[in-house]
């Protein structure tokens, strides 16, 4: 994705996946994220492993961006904000 890990907090939490297969995190980082005209940093945990998925979001951003996810659709739709993000 082209992220800089120097930027990265390490850490040695254990995550679960879906599958219910336990990883290892190797760190923290806190990334800008534009979505829905607004830019807020969002901090993401690090894996060193294959995923389908470049990053998941999960509700606290999803509700912070008042963002409405469809699963039938894999998008999401952005409200009106005034509400200002870091």
């Amino acid at each position: 994705m082209g992220v800089d890990l120097r930027d990265m907090k390490p850490s040695s939490r254990t995550l679960t996946g879906f599958n219910g297969a336990s990883e290892q995190m190797i760190g923290t980082i806190r990334l800008p994220v534009y979505a829905g005209g607004i830019t807020c940093t969002v901090k993401f945990s690090v894996l060193r492993t294959k995923a389908p998925y470049n990053a998941i979001l999960g509700t606290p951003w999803l509700h912070s961006m008042k963002a409405v996810p469809s699963t039938y659709h894999q998008s999401s739709s952005f409200t009106e904000r005034t509400a200002k993000h870091a």
